[in-house]
């Protein structure tokens, strides 16, 4: 093993990865789970995080996420008992215990739960997760990819109540979901029990490590406790241009705070700036989707400061495409999300009003979900939006 674990001190670079791969829209309202898990830390000790292949690939393991609604978690949080239920139900049709957890997905609340339910049940969290970013359903994962199976799901409700399904993935998602509803708003769920050898091809491995590296640097650029616009003196500048770190456009040392965060954010993840500007419009989406996904559709605009173009965005719970004047400039499975240049934090159409100041960032996704099965899955095709995704054009 390599030594590497996560403890109470890191919970808030956690939280402030799981922030920015929560794609903007998924992430609102998750600090009440810092707090819960810093407290179950605090009792357990550190949970060791380890990568798939420092371990024997005949180990039992599965995933461990939440679904429903974050609100409602934090209305009634999880006891943290739950973690054990899911043990006991997955280990009954496995025929042995699990001897690791790895994240469904490692952004949002779903970046903190495996570590809650590893702490909680004594074992080795796997640096890994089977989304690389938040997509709305369980099934929406590398783990579906490679032909790993959901089920059997087990769930544990915010009342106790404890569930085995086994059936296919896209029913056990709808009945889950369903379940939740009526259980209380939120399920923790055990799911894609598999051998870790198996997780070789189907898992987005260094995920927990990606989170952990990008929260520390967005900690890092708050600090010393002064936000970009008490340091710019306003709103803050906007970028020259836009582009990557080493095309002759990225800026210089001496700019404004948020620009050199956008720099540092674009050297840990590859993200790109599609532009940055003023929210000139926000509200309920004008582009209805034809699959009906959690959620209500939303639509913002930004004003690009240096070429003013109008960037909208549209959000199926996450963000799903970005289109400058017109024309789709990205979209899922790519990861979209949101910087205030006020805060020089991760924000969302929720934490918003018009006027207020954003760039808008894009981070690949893992070269999986750019195959055709994984455009299938998680692209704009699965959201409803009948478009090519830009990468294919010209194929």
């Amino acid at each position: 093993m390599t030594g590497r674990s996560i403890t109470v001190a890191d919970v808030p670079a956690l939280l402030a990865g799981a922030e920015f791969f929560s794609t903007s829209a998924a992430g609102e309202g998750i600090e009440f789970a810092g707090f819960w898990l810093e407290d179950i830390l605090a009792q357990t000790g550190p949970v060791e995080l380890v990568t798939a292949g420092e371990l024997d690939p005949g180990t039992p393991c599965a995933a461990v996420g939440a679904m429903g609604s974050t609100v409602a978690m934090a209305e009634l949080p999880p006891s943290g008992e739950e973690p054990v239920a899911l043990a006991r139900s997955l280990a009954g049709r496995f025929g042995a215990p699990l001897g690791a957890i790895m994240p469904l997905n490692a952004a949002s609340v779903n970046a903190l739960h495996p570590v809650a339910a590893a702490a909680v049940l004594g074992l080795p969290l796997i640096d890994c997760d089977g989304m690389g970013r938040v997509f709305p359903l369980i099934h929406q994962t590398t783990y579906e990819l490679a032909g790993l199976s959901l089920s059997p799901l087990a769930v544990v409700s915010a009342g106790n109540d404890s569930l085995l399904l086994d059936t296919g993935s896209a029913r056990a998602e709808r009945i889950a979901r369903s379940i939740a509803q009526a259980a209380g708003g939120w399920l923790l769920c055990g799911m894609y029990p598999t051998q870790v050898g198996r997780l070789h091809e189907a898992a987005i491995h260094g995920s927990v490590s990606r989170a952990l590296e990008v929260g520390r640097l967005l900690r890092e650029h708050t600090s010393d406790g002064r936000t970009a616009r008490e340091s710019a003196g306003g709103g803050g500048s906007a970028l020259p241009r836009y582009g990557r770190p080493g095309d002759g456009a990225w800026p210089a040392s001496g700019t404004a705070p948020h620009e050199r965060l956008l720099r540092d954010l674009a050297t840990a993840t590859g993200a790109t700036v599609l532009g940055g500007g003023r929210v000139v419009e926000l509200g309920p989406s004008v582009r209805q989707a034809g699959t009906v996904y959690p959620g209500n559709p939303m639509s913002m605009v930004v004003h690009d400061h240096d070429s003013g173009r109008l960037i909208r965005l549209e959000a199926h719970n996450e963000l799903v495409l970005a289109l400058a004047d017109g024309a789709l400039t990205a979209a899922v499975p790519d990861l979209l999300c949101l910087l205030d240049r006020g805060t020089l934090r991760m924000t969302g159409p929720e934490r918003l009003t018009v006027g207020d100041q954003v760039d808008v960032l894009c981070v690949p996704a893992a070269p999986v979900w750019h195959t055709v099965h994984g455009l299938g899955l998680g692209g704009p095709g699965a959201f409803g939006f009948p478009l090519r995704h830009p990468r294919q054009e010209g194929r």
